[in-house]
């Protein structure tokens, strides 16, 4: 009797260890998340300070050049409109993975994962079409100079140049929306590994 009594404490005590561990691992999990998360947030931190710089430099090249500041407006609402998605969709409060259930942090990431593509899908184009309208009018504009003399050269490279930042700001944020949805991915895999081990 007393080799039953001795193991039964002995298994006791074994639940309480591996409930303390499954505990310290939790909570070392949430940690990794919350580290990998750490970039979307300074993503989006660095979207807001860029967004009154990035108008600034619009209105005065659209002064300089004599095109309408409707574009440097329109770009401003499009950034506005895109900073406040990417505030909703991208941000995760670091204080979510502390608190928020494990169910409810799935969810969470799920929701933001499904809204950011349809977020690129629709914003994308938009600074597409912004991008194209804002160069022909600076090409409309531009083609003579005040003193006469024709601007072709300098057109051409300028449309050249307009073109291939075009692509390069078209690939960038392409690259950045993967990593984005990559790193949701990885932290669905991390709820599931935590799911699976509970």
């Amino acid at each position: 009797m007393e080799e039953l009594e001795i193991m039964r404490q002995q298994i006791e005590a074994m639940k309480q260890q591996l409930d303390t561990q499954q505990i310290v691992n939790k909570d070392l999990l949430r940690k990794v998340m919350r580290g990998r998360a750490s970039w979307l947030n300074r993503f989006v931190k660095i979207e807001i300070v860029m967004l009154p710089i990035l108008y600034l430099f619009y209105a005065a090249v659209s002064v300089v050049l004599g095109v309408s500041q409707w574009y440097a407006l329109v770009l401003l609402v499009m950034c506005v409109i895109d900073v406040v998605f990417d505030w909703r969709f991208v941000r995760i409060p670091p204080a979510m993975f502390g608190t928020a259930s494990i169910l409810d942090l799935k969810k969470f990431l799920l929701r933001q994962k499904k809204w950011r593509a349809i977020e690129i899908s629709i914003m994308l184009p938009l600074a597409v079409i912004w991008v194209t309208a804002f160069s022909c009018a600076i090409k409309v504009k531009n083609y003579v100079l005040p003193d006469g003399a024709m601007m072709q050269p300098a057109m051409a490279g300028g449309i050249v140049a307009g073109v291939i930042g075009g692509l390069i700001g078209v690939i960038s944020v392409v690259i950045i929306f993967r990593k984005m949805q990559r790193t949701n991915d990885a932290l669905l895999r991390d709820i599931r590994d935590l799911e699976n081990d509970e």
